[in-house]
């Protein structure tokens, strides 16, 4: 038989009346909790749970008393939004101790705080190992009660910003994983074309290399020998030197045009710029201030020339043998 009541009635005993009246007179020193927090009562003497109700209620806690017959599924099927039970160990027929796991797997953010006036070590251990957040000793007093529901809320509250928290990491964990494969399908897609426009680009140099060969091969085939037999022409001797400068142009044309492909494939840029220089008559130190670099580099890339050039002969002319070299035949 529970301590709170005496063998022949359901009354508080002296010594709970005394504690309560301590209770509510000292409520003033309790805190009040933002409301909707519910707390779910399960005790057998009616007159605990009335007093407990009102102490709640007052302190701005949703309370909820479980009607007898006391039953685990009961509870669980009357107590879906409870974020707190008060449970006493004891009950006629049941030993809520052993409902704890099943409270807690059903409802794993809630608290369990038991309440015993047999608060022997073995009973708290269980209670505690079974999942009990905290226990209250009765007669209780309503200061550490309100200490211990005001705990419970504060570490659910804590609960749920944590795990929220988590979720939050975890969804933009999801979000960056998401935006990494698109930047690396996008850097792919970028790099396929690049590849394309790099591709096109060496298929438009070598259409654009093939046209200046058809072209330099049909002036030289073509166009420079016309020119040379009517300048060879007595009838039109009187325009020979026209007919030189005529040539001389079509010839500068056809080289500016093509100075590396067609000159010389092995000749840098560099080196194509110069020999252009040197076939329009410029001395190395007019082609030095022309390209703004040293007398010395321009002779440099002129011995880089002849020797690509196959110009072996020192007494040779550079300018005379880009003059005289087949546009299409240098190689």
């Amino acid at each position: 038989m529970k301590q709170a009541t005496s063998p022949d009635s359901g009354s508080l005993s002296d010594q709970h009346q005394i504690s309560y009246a301590i209770g509510f007179e000292g409520e003033e020193n309790c805190m009040e909790c933002s409301p909707s927090h519910s707390v779910t009562i399960v005790d057998d003497d009616s007159g605990i749970c009335e007093i407990i109700e009102k102490m709640l209620s007052s302190w701005n806690f949703i309370p909820y008393v479980l009607p007898e017959p006391f039953s685990l599924t009961e509870l669980l099927k009357n107590s879906v939004s409870t974020d707190i039970f008060l449970l006493d160990v004891c009950l006629p027929t049941e030993m809520t101790l052993d409902w704890i796991p099943t409270i807690m797997d059903n409802f794993p953010e809630t608290k369990v705080i038991i309440m015993t006036g047999y608060a022997d070590t073995d009973t708290v251990i269980k209670a505690i190992r079974n999942g009990a957040f905290d226990f209250l000793q009765k007669p209780l007093s309503f200061e550490l009660m309100n200490h211990s529901l005001l705990r419970a809320i504060q570490l659910q509250e804590r609960d749920r910003q944590m795990k929220q928290m988590l979720a939050d990491l975890r969804h933009n964990h999801a979000l960056l994983l998401d935006q990494k494969q698109k930047l690396e399908f996008m850097n792919e897609r970028l790099l396929d074309t690049n590849r394309a426009f790099s591709t096109l680009a060496q298929n438009l140099d070598f259409e654009r290399t093939e046209i200046l060969n058809r072209i330099t091969q049909k002036i030289e085939s073509g166009v420079i020998p016309a020119l040379a037999k009517i300048r060879s022409d007595t009838r039109l001797a009187q325009y020979s030197i026209e007919i030189d400068v005529i040539i001389n142009m079509i010839q500068d044309i056809v080289f500016d045009s093509c100075p590396i492909d067609l000159l010389s494939a092995t000749l840098t840029t560099a080196e194509a710029r110069v020999a252009s220089l040197i076939k329009r008559g410029l001395t190395s130190d007019m082609i030095a201030e022309h390209l703004f670099v040293s007398v010395d580099t321009v002779k440099t890339h002129r011995r880089n020339i002849r020797k690509k050039l196959n110009i072996t002969n020192c007494q040779d002319s550079l300018r005379d043998f880009l003059l005289k070299k087949p546009m299409s035949a240098t190689s």
